[in-house]
């Protein structure tokens, strides 16, 4: 993914956390709870319409929270089931530290998480080692 199109990464939690007015922390502690609400956009141009029209029809901050979270998971777990590869998963990035994004894609995977806490720093780990390499 990239900055035009940030479907299944935490740049898209981050833009819908912004459209909330609120962080992506805060966003993960309101929706931890999971609710029916969904967000059937992963375009960040249309999420963030359905945001505002949910916000509109006065729909709780809760149920926005948690329809966010399960749009990132939804996506996630799409994109893992296009691999062959079923066995450990490990998150790393910035949202490699939150309990709530790592329990919800647990619990639709129905497997365990696994992430360290420095694999926040895996893309600039990454990175480093290749420009050693030059």
């Amino acid at each position: 993914m990239n900055d035009k199109c940030a479907a299944g990464t935490g740049r898209f939690l981050e833009l819908m956390s912004n459209s909330m007015g609120i962080t992506i922390n805060k966003l993960c502690e309101i929706g931890k709870y999971n609710t029916n609400i969904k967000i059937s956009s992963m375009c960040t141009v249309f999420a963030e319409s359905e945001i505002i029209s949910l916000i509109a029809e006065g729909t709780p901050k809760e149920d926005i929270c948690s329809a966010i979270i399960n749009a990132i998971v939804s996506k996630v777990c799409s994109l893992v089931s296009k691999s062959e590869v079923n066995s450990n998963y490990f998150l790393t990035g910035g949202l490699s530290q939150n309990n709530v994004i790592l329990e919800r894609l647990s619990n639709k995977l129905k497997t365990p998480i696994y992430t360290h806490k420095y694999a926040v720093f895996a893309g600039s780990i990454g990175a480093a080692l290749l420009a050693c390499e030059e």
